[in-house]
């Protein structure tokens, strides 16, 4: 049985959209919904785009790549968590 690096394991998580990273805040929030955008370095016009995710998924891929922005989400004091899929890419 071969086994995959962990680059190899990134690269497949990344092109099935494996994890994904979901943020639990409530988009009405103006102040709340600034810290998000910022924490996952959004630009602004990309704010409403943004608020239409809210609550729920904001980003889909690989877990190497979507737990810096988690870890930056929860500094900020946001709550978020990365949430495997287990039906593959859609």
């Amino acid at each position: 049985m071969a086994t995959t690096t962990p680059h190899e394991r990134a690269q497949l998580e990344r092109a099935q959209g494996r994890w994904e990273l979901v943020v639990s805040e409530d988009p009405c929030a103006s102040e709340r919904l600034e810290k998000v955008r910022r924490a996952l370095r959004l630009k602004r016009f990309e704010r409403s785009e943004l608020a239409s995710k809210l609550p729920g998924t904001v980003r889909r891929g690989a877990y190497i790549d979507l737990l810096p922005l988690l870890e930056r989400l929860r500094a900020a004091g946001l709550a978020a968590d990365l949430v495997e899929r287990r039906g593959g890419s859609e």
